[in-house]
């Protein structure tokens, strides 16, 4: 893990603030053979009105879901209505088609007992300890606690005291009628995901996406600490994360300490924090200090912390701006200000909420030539949500909520690599035999080595495989993602037909595409770039 830290100006600028951004840098991951075992419950809203494709499609992702799993992972289900009907104890993966005909055997029911059915899941996962097992529940509703506990703030304590003991929580809402500033915060609270599912169709996508976070976690429960230093106040925290702030024990109106609950981290990752601080030059400290600390997940979650200096220039009276901590403060801001927008909308304050996203879009038009490809993507979605409310969407609200956790930590997909020049060659892959468990690591090196080389672009050829297991398709599912992050993609080709089965029972086909020959991928590929390029 890198920590890294920088202000926008010079500490001795005649600007009244400043803006401190601090970044966290994952690496690509281990290429170990094992990773750690995932122990994951399923808590799934059964209530008459997922009825149909909503209960259809949930039932095919949690499936799909199971098959991605490793036999090493664990997991547990139940599905709650008036009661709390448990589907699947917690078992190891071995057997796999028979916690998928359990998943298959779930009936709507009529209620919603929401804090039945994640309790009972957070219970199991909290009394069965595994060693060294990375515990989380995936929390999915589509409607507001009709049953059992429904104050938001219990609600929200039960997620934060759950991260507390190690178990994370994910929540996903589906369709229109849920509470999605409430869900968001259970999540947050709960160090995982919050995701909106507005159709059936993209249950699937969601899971799919959430495999993919918690399949490459590298750390857990990251703690940063800013420690303002006599001469440098603390203002305000730009970026949407839990904080508490630990007062100056000889001045308690003023903050010594900002501590940052930023929660778990998967490999290949960048979290950028921005916080806006205020020289006060009453004092002229050397250096604001920041330390991070963390359980590193591949190495038996082992407690590890680091710790920089920011050191601070005094007689530079400059007002120039650092163009790469402006991008990210625009980029926090328009979080929060997304988030506020849903928040507003759902109060019935329309005209306030359309006012203040014409300021998010004023702000990231100005700032644009700074990245345009980063700024451009964000103007363009910011204005997307506001046609939504000006077309009386009953869901823009949830998507603006949604919008704003997508970009919680920064510049989306502007993935800085140490001195790489990414570049639009195709490189084909060739595997020569079957892929299980002990080949991964290997394939995972070869793609990295040249990732490294600039190709984002890959053909993955696996005509002479004849077997894929668990942990291959959980190798696909990150290099797609590494891919992904860089503007690239993933097309798998010359599928054997007892591959092509593995694909459709995994529903893998849904989200890594597949040609039936090498050329066929290197011109579907070819195709892409050249559209992107108009």
């Amino acid at each position: 893990m890198i920590l890294s830290a920088k202000l926008m100006r010079p500490a001795g600028s005649s600007a009244k603030s400043n803006t401190l951004l601090v970044r966290l840098n994952s690496p690509t991951g281990p290429v170990s053979a094992q990773r750690q075992p995932l122990v994951l419950g399923l808590a799934l809203d059964r209530s008459w009105s997922m009825k149909g494709s909503k209960m259809d499609s949930v039932i095919q992702a949690s499936s799909s879901l199971v098959n991605w799993l490793t036999r090493r992972d664990f997991l547990t289900a139940v599905a709650y209505a008036e009661d709390v009907q448990v589907i699947q104890p917690l078992v190891p993966l071995a057997e796999k088609n028979s916690v998928i005909h359990r998943l298959n055997s779930i009936q709507v029911g009529t209620s919603t007992n929401l804090s039945g059915g994640w309790l009972h899941v957070l219970r199991t996962l909290e009394l069965h300890p595994i060693a060294d097992g990375y515990k989380r529940v995936i929390l999915l509703t589509d409607g507001n606690p009709t049953l059992g506990i429904k104050d938001p703030v219990q609600l929200i304590q039960i997620a934060s005291d759950a991260y507390k003991k190690g178990i994370s929580t994910t929540v996903i809402g589906f369709g229109n009628d849920f509470n999605e500033i409430l869900l968001k915060e259970i999540a947050e609270s709960g160090g995982g995901n919050f995701y909106y599912v507005e159709t059936p169709e993209e249950t699937g996508d969601i899971f799919f996406k959430e495999f993919g976070d918690i399949g490459t976690l590298y750390a857990q429960s990251i703690e940063l600490k800013v420690d303002f230093p006599k001469g440098i106040d603390y203002l305000d925290l730009v970026s949407e994360v839990s904080s508490y702030q630990e007062p100056d024990p000889e001045e308690t109106a003023r903050t010594k300490t900002l501590v940052l609950e930023v929660g778990d981290m998967r490999a290949d990752d960048v979290k950028s924090l921005v916080v806006q601080l205020r020289p006060t030059r009453k004092e002229t400290p050397e250096s604001i200090k920041i330390s991070a600390s963390y359980y590193e997940l591949t190495d038996g979650a082992k407690l590890e912390q680091k710790s920089i200096e920011v050191p601070l220039d005094w007689k530079d009276d400059s007002s120039k701006e650092d163009a790469d901590v402006v991008v990210e403060a625009t980029i926090a801001r328009t979080g929060k200000g997304l988030r506020k927008a849903g928040t507003l909308l759902k109060e019935g304050y329309t005209e306030e909420s359309i006012s203040l996203l014409n300021d998010l879009i004023k702000e990231i038009n100005e700032k644009e030539e700074l990245a345009p490809e980063v700024l451009q993507t964000l103007g363009f979605r910011v204005s997307s949500l506001k046609n939504r409310i000006l077309e009386n969407s009953p869901t823009a609200a949830k998507h603006l909520v949604a919008s704003a956790s997508e970009i919680q930590y920064g510049a989306m997909e502007n993935f800085p690599d140490d001195g790489v020049e990414y570049h639009d060659q195709i490189f084909a892959y060739r595997t020569n035999e079957d892929i299980d468990l002990y080949r991964c690591p290997e394939i995972k090196t070869a793609i990295q080595e040249k990732m490294k080389e600039g190709y984002r672009y890959i053909v993955f050829n696996l005509g002479k495989s004849s077997y894929i297991d668990s942990s291959a398709i959980g190798m696909l599912i990150q290099i797609a993602g590494w891919l992904r992050k860089r503007g690239g993609e993933l097309i798998v080709s010359n599928l054997r037909a007892s591959v092509k089965k593995v694909f459709s029972i995994t529903r893998l086909e849904s989200h890594i595409r597949s040609s039936e020959t090498e050329e066929e991928a290197q011109n579907l590929l070819k195709a892409w770039i050249e559209s992107k390029a108009v």
